[in-house]
This record gives structure tokens, C-alpha cells and sequence, in this order.
């Protein structure tokens, strides 16, 4: 689904070398169903679409967690709603895939700032969804996901691969895929390759994975599936600043505004001015250690994101109780630039 075309395209172009699989399903429903079987078998599974697609797709994502799956969600956004502006770029379906799926479960959520970025964060996705044996989410755009420029080679010998499951040996017997455990995390079997049952359920299930309604089992096993937030807080990518610390001026920004950003930073610097910039190419789970620091040090601060509504800047606020009320939005399908992000910082700074 346009914009994220463009990374199947990619995929099937080198599939032989790199002993690929993509399958074109017949809908959004049917891809996600078709990546958590293939991630149920022991197949490291990513899916791509964007934001009507994965609308279809959020079912899927609970199945995903129920049965702790571990599933990668590429979702290149657009502007919407409905079918808005296919071909153009925006940040505004960061709300919709951090609530996207019924009930409570953990996740994460990566947004590359750069090229470079979306093949080191998608290494570390498809990881991070086997080691906690959840959905992981990336958020891309159709500015990144259409871009094409010179980059340096990529270093794949340094590329450690995944390995789903565990082995035999290495389980407790009798066997429970739903082991109640300190970190949330159970021994995840995969299905045919031992002597030992491997049973999955989309229902509430007890430790063995079998359909269970007593309040007791269901109240352990939510538990648990919230316990691996802690791995996933643990395993977060840190914000990234830039410029000097305490700056008159900070911009807080996330995903593909990073080069525009940098870019306006940079002018500003040139003429004397005390200016930094803090991104985010991990925008869930929050650590406000990682940050807040920063937030709390700098003078004036200004987020600048792609939507109508300032979806991170009012996340920020929810997690840490601290307030950007300043920003640079953009929604009219047009990616950031730096000429127009110091265009509306002049307005900003105008204001008392």
C-alpha cells in the first residue's frame, strides 16, 4: 500500500540473495494474519502498509499479542483520513498505531530520522519482537520511503541474525508456552520441532495455552504480558541531541524532520545563536531519564512535527508532566524543509 510499496519493491528485487519470502495477500487482513502464522512457525516476519491498511490490520495486531507472536509493523504514513493524499508525506498516525488493537499489551515504536536509520532501527525491531515476543512497530513516511540518495555501504557482517524460539533442551517439562514468569517473558517453543505440544489461543489462556475464564489466571497472565515493559523501557533507543546543552533554543522533533531540523539548527548557530536540537527515533516506550534533563535546561522550545495537532508534543506532556506549548506543525502533504521551518519559527518567536 502506497507508501510503503517501495520497501516490498525493495524486498522482492534482492529476495533470492537474501533468502526472502514476500507474499502479496489479497487484503491488509489476510497480511497480517499471514505474518503472525509465519512468526508462529519460526519465520522472522515483517509486514508493510500504511495507514487504511493497517486500520485493517489492528485485529490482528491484539492476535499478535494474545498470543505473543512476535511480529514486525512497518507503517509508512501518509496524510489522511481515508485515502487523503496517497502520494504525499505526514506524521499523523503516531497516536493511531501506539493505541491501534482492543486491550492492553506492550509495544514499541521506532521512527528513523534517516536512511542510514531505517536499516539499523529495523535490525533492531525484528530483534527487539523475537526477544519480547510482541508486535513492534516502525514509522516511516512517504518522504522517507520514496527518497533515494547516496549513503555509505552498510556493514552486514556486523548484523547479528535472529533466531526465533528456544531450544528444546533449554525448557522446564511438562512444557507451558504461558509460563508465568518474573521478566513476563515464556519459553517460546516453536511448533513441530520437538516431542513437546505447542498450543496457541486467541482467548484468555492459562499457562499451557488453553482457553481459560478464571479471574485468577486472567488477572496473571495480563500481568505478565505487561511485565515485558520493563525489557522493552530497558531496551530503548535514547533521543539524540545536538548543540549545546542548556541552548536559548531547543527543537524537539521526531522521525523523518531530523535532516530539516539539523539543517535549520545550523543556520541559526551560523548567526550567533545558542541553538540545539533533541531527536526522537524512538517514540514509545518514553524513558523521561533519557531526556528530560534536556527539556528542563533549555530556554525556548519548539516541537516540529508533520501533523495538525502536536501528537508528540502532547505524548511527551502525558509521560513526563512536562509542557511544549511551542511548535512547527505541517500538514499540508509537503515534507519539512529548513527554509520553512525558519519561517514559522520567526512567527513563534514573535510571540511573547
Amino acid at each position: 500500500m502506497t507508501p510503503a510499496t517501495s520497501i516490498v519493491l525493495e524486498l522482492i528485487t534482492h529476495a533470492e540473495v537474501m533468502g526472502c519470502v514476500i507474499e502479496q495477500a489479497e487484503d491488509e487482513i489476510a497480511a497480517i494474519n499471514m505474518a503472525i502464522g509465519a512468526a508462529f512457525a519460526g519465520a522472522v516476519s515483517m509486514v508493510a502498509t500504511s495507514g487504511g491498511g493497517f486500520a485493517l490490520m489492528a485485529e490482528g495486531v491484539s492476535l499478535a499479542a494474545m498470543t505473543e507472536t512476535p511480529v514486525l509493523i512497518v507503517v509508512a504514513q501518509r496524510p489522511g483520513p481515508a485515502t487523503g493524499m496517497p502520494t504525499r508525506t505526514e506524521q499523523a498516525d503516531l497516536e493511531f498505531v501506539l493505541h491501534a488493537g482492543h486491550g492492553e499489551f506492550p509495544r514499541a515504536i521506532f521512527a528513523p530520522g534517516s536512511i542510514e536509520a531505517c536499516f539499523d532501527l529495523t535490525q533492531k525491531a525484528l530483534a527487539l519482537a523475537e526477544q519480547s515476543q510482541s508486535p513492534i512497530f516502525l514509522l516511516t513516511d512517504q518522504f522517507l520511503a520514496d527518497s533515494s540518495r547516496p549513503i555509505a555501504p552498510f556493514d552486514l557482517a556486523a548484523i547479528t541474525p535472529v533466531k526465533a524460539g528456544v531450544e528444546p533442551d533449554a525448557v522446564a517439562i511438562p512444557y507451558q508456552r504461558y509460563r508465568f514468569t518474573d521478566s513476563g517473558l515464556s519459553p517460546r517453543l516453536l511448533p513441530g520441532m520437538s516431542r513437546q505440544l505447542v498450543v496457541a489461543d486467541s482467548d484468555e489462556h492459562d499457562e499451557e495455552g488453553h482457553i481459560s475464564e478464571d479471574h485468577g489466571v486472567r488477572i496473571g497472565m495480563v500481568e505478565k504480558r505487561l511485565r515485558k515493559c520493563e525489557l522493552l523501557k530497558q531496551e530503548a533507543v535514547a533521543p539524540a541531541p545536538s548543540g549545546e546543552k542548556g541552548a536559548d533554543l531547543l527543537f524537539v522533533c521526531w522521525g523523518s524532520s531530523l535532516g530539516p531540523v539539523q539543517e535549520a539548527a545550523a543556520v541559526l548557530r551560523g548567526q550567533g545563536r545558542k541553538v540545539a536540537s533533541l531527536h526522537f527515533s524512538q517514540v514509545w516506550p518514553l524513558v523521561p531519564d533519557q531526556f528530560l534533563d534536556i527539556l528542563q535546561g533549555a530556554g525556548r522550545i519548539v516541537c516540529v512535527e508533520g501533523n495538525a495537532t502536536g501528537q508528540f508534543a502532547r505524548l511527551i506532556q502525558r509521560e513526563t508532566g512536562f509542557a511544549i506549548p511551542e511548535r512547527i506543525a505541517r500538514y499540508d502533504g509537503l515534507p519539512f524543509t529548513a527554509r520553512y521551518i525558519l519561517e514559522r519559527l520567526a512567527a513563534v518567536e514573535e510571540r511573547p
